[in-house]
């Protein structure tokens, strides 16, 4: 009795860090001066050009737009709702200054609702309907965030690239063509020792850096994750590094691991 409560709480934890962005991850956009704002409009003034962003949950930086903003909204389909709104979520690209040059407006997003491991066997249709909360047949920001992809600084661009009609929601296409870019959903279409096959392309039973590219898109971040999966520091992914790293990636462990530093 005991091992299986034990059990069923880690998979709670486990299935709510699925959804928490890296701390890491954020590290450019903290700070007086970060060149990347990502938080919570509080202010805005008649005009709508002068802006308090709550950033980080803890700093009012102060922000204006002047006739060189570009502007996004995402995920807001109607279309006198698409103006600088107190709660609104903001992603931004500054000056030091404070002069903004790229921001994207997003719909207040609630906690994570995640669906747990049961996801990791859905089709992409199994799984629309189940994020289409509303039931009406399409799958806003707010879903979306809430149960497949939750990040503040990504997943506005994510989800702008992604909505290809711009019309705020996707269509059960633009959600399947969504999820090919979210790293837990890609990893699991395939079982870890397969991935780790496709992955050794020079068959010496080790991923190298490079090789590992085929598994992991961090981008300039890869080393840094490479590093903390080469747990021991051979400077190459044996299989069950390998499956360690898809799981905790496709279950959540590596983002828990890392909140907690």
């Amino acid at each position: 009795m005991n091992d299986r409560l034990h059990h069923s709480l880690a998979c709670v934890v486990i299935g709510l860090f699925c959804f928490v962005p890296s701390l890491a991850a954020q590290s450019n956009s903290k700070g007086q001066n970060s060149s990347v704002v990502v938080g919570v409009l509080k202010e805005v003034n008649a005009a709508g050009q002068e802006l308090k962003v709550l950033q980080s949950g803890e700093l009012l930086r102060e922000l204006h737009m002047d006739p060189k903003t570009k502007v996004h909204f995402v995920g807001i389909a109607d279309e006198a709702a698409r103006k600088a709104t107190v709660g609104y979520g903001v992603k931004v690209s500054c000056e030091k200054n404070g002069r903004i040059k790229t921001i994207s407006f997003t719909p207040p997003v609630s906690a994570p609702e995640p669906l747990g491991e049961r996801r990791l066997t859905m089709t992409p249709a199994e799984l629309f309907k189940q994020v289409d909360a509303d039931k009406d047949g399409r799958v806003g920001y707010g879903e979306f965030s809430r149960s497949v992809y939750y990040s503040p600084k990504h997943g506005p661009d994510h989800f702008r690239k992604a909505d290809r009609d711009g019309d705020g929601s996707f269509n059960a296409d633009e959600f399947r063509k969504a999820l090919e870019k979210v790293s837990w959903w890609k990893l699991s279409r395939k079982a870890p020792d397969v991935w780790f096959q496709e992955a050794d392309a020079d068959g010496d039973d080790r991923v190298s850096i490079k090789e590992f590219a085929h598994i992991c898109a961090s981008g300039n971040h890869i080393d840094n994750v490479f590093n903390r999966a080469d747990r021991d520091g051979s400077g190459g992914l044996s299989s069950l590094e390998t499956s360690a790293y898809i799981r905790s990636v496709t279950h959540g462990k590596e983002r828990s691991r890392k909140r907690r530093k």
